[in-house]
């Protein structure tokens, strides 16, 4: 079975050697390469990759086109795996993290994906007003120390950066939706692992959790601050926009919105307002500043679908 380990990269070439060299320290099971995907302005990632054999492991592609899941999907196309891994490069596994997908993968076979836990690696501590709104990317994940095959109906999906699943089956149900995911734009919507592991169980897989692939994700301390977590939960308010909402055709608008997007808008700038003014707790305010922030991304995400519309 041929496993390959895709990692995209985005001018972040100093993190991009951090995981090669956690990488070769890696127990190799036979036919694993790892696939570095650049993206974006090319920013040393070829003369990095070249500075590791890992046994001659190691390939790179580049795109000039800036976008993870754009990326993802150039290396699975031309990926000659059955078998694929995902991981980010600013993650670090443990020795037995790659044998336990492997083994995974031909103990429950095709008809099963797979995930495991995150431990932060973080700059600095979070604040607890923060940590409700805070991805399980900068807070951890994990389901214990037991392997699991998990209910697919009260299961959300594994994190983007520590999962793996059959290619065939990736084929099956569609490859990562290009219009989520990290780009270069600072509004890029998010989700697009768990809009795709969603169609993989729609398919009938079932999830399979592996506490021994643990991998221990990078939180710089920016990652803790209100404005990062305002800017996360717009992202989630444009992703919730082009899921849910944009097929569905509006009975009237406001100037092209649909006019309960607005009266969501200022109700809570006003709440975020009035809980400023007044001085309310921290996490009142906190709460009425975030909540701010997702129902302003979702205005973006439909002030941006009509913006294309009107230049069709």
């Amino acid at each position: 079975m041929k496993t390959a380990i895709i990692v995209p990269t985005y001018k972040r070439p100093a993190f991009l050697e951090r995981l090669l060299v956690n990488l070769e320290k890696s127990e190799f099971p036979s036919d694993v390469t790892i696939h570095v995907m650049e993206n974006g302005p090319p920013c040393g990632g070829e003369a990095i990759c070249g500075k590791f054999s890992a046994g001659g492991r190691v390939r790179y592609s580049y795109s000039a086109a800036a976008g993870r899941s754009l990326a993802i999907n150039l290396a699975i196309r031309t990926s000659d795996a059955d078998f694929l891994i995902f991981l980010d490069d600013d993650v670090q596994v443990d020795a037995g993290f790659i044998a336990a997908y492997v083994e995974a993968a031909r103990k429950y076979g095709p008809r099963h994906f797979f995930g495991g836990p995150l431990v932060p690696d973080a700059e600095t501590e979070c604040p607890a007003h923060l940590l409700p709104y805070l991805p399980r990317s900068a807070v951890g994940w994990s389901l214990g120390e037991a392997e699991l095959e998990l209910d697919a109906s009260g299961f959300e999906f594994f994190f983007g950066a520590n999962w793996a699943v059959f290619k065939d089956a990736l084929f099956k149900v569609g490859l990562f939706a290009e219009e989520l995911g990290v780009t270069g734009e600072k509004n890029s919507p998010v989700g697009e692992e768990g809009d795709l592991q969603q169609r993989l169980m729609a398919a009938g897989l079932k999830p399979v959790y592996l506490p021994g692939a643990l991998i221990r994700h990078y939180v710089p301390k920016e990652c803790y601050t209100l404005d990062w977590v305002r800017q996360r939960n717009f992202r989630l308010g444009v992703t919730e926009w082009i899921l849910t909402y944009s097929h569905i055709p509006p009975r009237r608008t406001w100037f092209g919105i649909p006019p309960w997007i607005l009266r969501a808008v200022v109700q809570h700038k006003a709440r975020l307002f009035m809980s400023r003014l007044l001085n309310r707790p921290i996490g009142e305010r906190t709460l009425w500043s975030i909540r701010d922030a997702y129902y302003s991304g979702i205005l973006y995400g439909a002030q941006r679908d009509r913006a294309g519309r009107s230049q069709r």
